[in-house]
């Protein structure tokens, strides 16, 4: 019975106690519920940031592309103004680029793409270039965000489209990181070539149709790409190999035809036979010119074309020696 008292006496102690922990569980509990309030405030608040930036970004974005296709337009006119109008059709152009530029990179600002430890895509980038980790391990890492990857390829294409090709290539190999798009890796082979590595150039557009398998045209403009500026270099003869490449994949690609006579053109060579002077054609240069004039019969290079076939014609008549002149007169 004593027993039963003591512990009788311990539960009206207890129980005498619970008012005073009373007011402490409800401070807890008060504490609790203002905590929970002020990260919904704050989660509101950053979803509504997040809104902001994405119209921002959107926003300039557009800007960009309508800046890139001034751009392209006026390199369109380019091709069929007088001399004297070019050099101010090419002053606006740079100018287009340069704005879809500044457009394009801030769109980029105003991504919140992040890694779960809030290191930038850039950076990130940066750390896979130093082989700090794998680019497949970097991928993973990543909160993919699908705009990110097309601002940096229009990025890269409007640095190549100012000339600063050596940004272009960096900017465009981050992009083909994050996703690989034949377009990006098209823009990144013409400005590798541009800087004169070609044969990562020719590497790059062998790596479209694994990208995207049905896409002959792509690596067809790709090899084309990198052959006009061999060309423009003076480097004819060793344009012969991509162009063959790009007639082969995208036949129906008329000036393609024409830039391969062209350079198959710059190989003619002459020879001593039977003590004549005999001029050897090399196969396929007829031939691609015939192709071209079948694909555009009123085309822009038809007068040029159709000189160089009436010369070939000539060269391949019996060329006299110096002494059957002699024995002429």
């Amino acid at each position: 019975m004593n027993r039963l008292l003591e512990k009788a006496g311990r539960l009206s102690l207890l129980f005498a106690l619970l008012p005073l922990l009373a007011p402490s569980a409800t401070a807890q509990t008060a504490q609790i519920t203002a905590k929970q309030a002020a990260n919904t405030e704050t989660e509101k608040e950053k979803q509504e940031e997040a809104k902001d930036r994405s119209k921002l970004m959107k926003s300039h974005f557009a800007n960009g592309n309508q800046a890139m296709q001034d751009a392209q337009a006026i390199r369109q006119q380019l091709q069929t103004v007088t001399h004297d109008q070019k050099s101010t059709l090419l002053a606006r152009m740079k100018a287009d680029y340069q704005a879809a530029i500044t457009e394009y990179q801030q769109a980029l600002e105003d991504t919140t793409v992040r890694d779960e430890n809030g290191v930038r895509v850039i950076g990130l980038i940066g750390v896979i270039r130093n082989g700090l980790v794998s680019q497949q391990k970097a991928v993973e890492m990543l909160v993919q965000d699908k705009d990110l990857p097309v601002i940096l390829s229009n990025l890269g294409m409007a640095y190549g489209g100012a000339g600063e090709y050596q940004e272009a290539i960096t900017i465009l190999q981050q992009a083909a990181i994050l996703k690989p798009a034949a377009g990006t890796y098209m823009e990144l082979g013409t400005d590798l070539a541009q800087v004169g590595r070609m044969q990562e150039a020719t590497a790059t557009c062998d790596e479209i149709p694994t990208v995207y398998t049905t896409a002959q045209k792509v690596p067809a403009g790709c090899y084309k790409n990198i052959s006009i500026v061999l060309m423009n270099d003076g480097k004819l003869a060793e344009a012969i190999a991509p162009l063959q490449k790009a007639t082969e994949l995208n036949p129906q690609d008329a000036l393609a035809w024409k830039l391969l006579g062209d350079a198959l053109s710059s190989t003619v060579t002459m020879k001593s036979k039977d003590g004549k002077v005999v001029y050897v054609i090399p196969a396929g240069t007829i031939e691609a010119y015939q192709k071209y004039l079948q694909l555009e019969p009123s085309g822009p290079y038809v007068g040029p074309v159709q000189s160089a076939l009436e010369g070939f014609a000539r060269l391949t008549k019996r060329v006299s020696t110096p002494t059957e002149e002699k024995e002429k007169n």
